[in-house]
């Protein structure tokens, strides 16, 4: 776990010099749907932009890091007592849900000061009203993100009632009230991030701060997506071993549940993908670049030029 931990302390080290590379910038230009078409000082801006965001998601994610070695050391993940012998299955959710964490408020800090080319030349137009954070989300994951709270939350007081190991509930409790607790501070950040001002030196430039804000929010969300599915896979663990208890059709019962429930999961994380949601800020708030992402319908065809006079 350490060398996990070490792996990601080198790539969080090393992303800020790779983003703003023209790859890089063209990769994130092609997810959130905006064209950079060929215009190099366009290029220079968001890569600066996308190199003080990064910057700070490294900051952040070193910081995570940093409390996870300590986790780590004192053999709370591992099996060398009751604790850690329910948790190490699950360790390496832990330290992703703690590295997220640290990296979410990394690049959250990131979008408070003005941009850099603001803070240059002074901003010329600003938005009003202002959007809310339900036009950078997708549902599927910020509604989808208190779904899996609360679905896991009821598993857990499911699970406190199971004649089962304290340790286990324990710790089923724990994820939820982690879960919760994460869902609540990303809701509040969210709300007070996009209530503040959003100057710009141009359209342009409002449209590419809409894509970064967007971005940001949902590194934001996915701290509680994974905390609470954490929290669900927790719940299904504890309530097999109590199902092995009570003989063979209940472990039958109880192994069905768990692997429907893991592959409804993968399911929707799936069709999430396949939704592009980092373009969903391009559809509420730029509806007419948004469509100019959208391939031609089937079947359609191009009209057909009008019938000279006479003819």
């Amino acid at each position: 776990m350490l060398g996990w931990l070490a792996l990601m302390a080198l790539i969080s080290v090393l992303t800020p010099a790779w983003m703003p590379r023209p790859r890089s910038i063209g990769r994130f230009a092609r997810s959130v749907g905006l064209p950079l078409d060929g215009d190099v000082e366009l290029e220079q801006a968001v890569g600066e932009r996308l190199r003080l965001r990064a910057r700070w998601g490294s900051l952040g994610s070193l910081v995570g890091i940093a409390a996870g070695v300590p986790i780590v050391l004192s053999g709370a993940l591992t099996t060398h007592d009751e604790w850690g012998t329910n948790i190490a299955p699950f360790a390496w959710v832990v330290l992703l849900g703690v590295l997220l964490t640290g990296r979410g408020i990394g690049v959250a800090i990131s979008i408070l000061p003005a941009p850099p080319e603001v803070r240059r030349s002074g901003p010329r137009l600003a938005r009003l009203p202002r959007p809310t954070v339900a036009d950078y989300v997708a549902p599927i994951e910020r509604v989808g993100a208190r779904i899996l709270v609360a679905v896991g939350a009821l598993m857990a007081v499911a699970v406190g009632v199971m004649p089962i190991a304290v340790e286990s509930r324990i710790l089923t409790g724990a994820a939820a009230l982690v879960a919760i607790a994460a869902l609540i501070a990303v809701e509040w950040v969210s709300s007070a991030l996009v209530a503040r001002a959003q100057p710009a030196v141009s359209e342009q430039m409002l449209r590419w701060d809409d894509a970064l804000r967007a971005q940001t929010f949902r590194d934001l969300v996915s701290v509680p997506l994974m905390f609470g599915g954490l929290t669900v896979v927790v719940s299904l663990s504890a309530a097999v071993s109590w199902a092995n208890m009570l003989g063979d059709p209940a472990m039958t019962a109880a192994n069905v549940t768990t692997n429907l429930t893991l592959l409804g999961l993968i399911v929707v994380l799936a069709f999430s993908i396949a939704l592009k949601p980092a373009r969903y800020y391009l559809q509420r708030l730029w509806p007419t670049q948004f469509a100019e992402t959208q391939p031609p319908a089937y079947g359609s065809a191009a009209p057909a030029p009008p019938t000279p006079e006479g003819a």
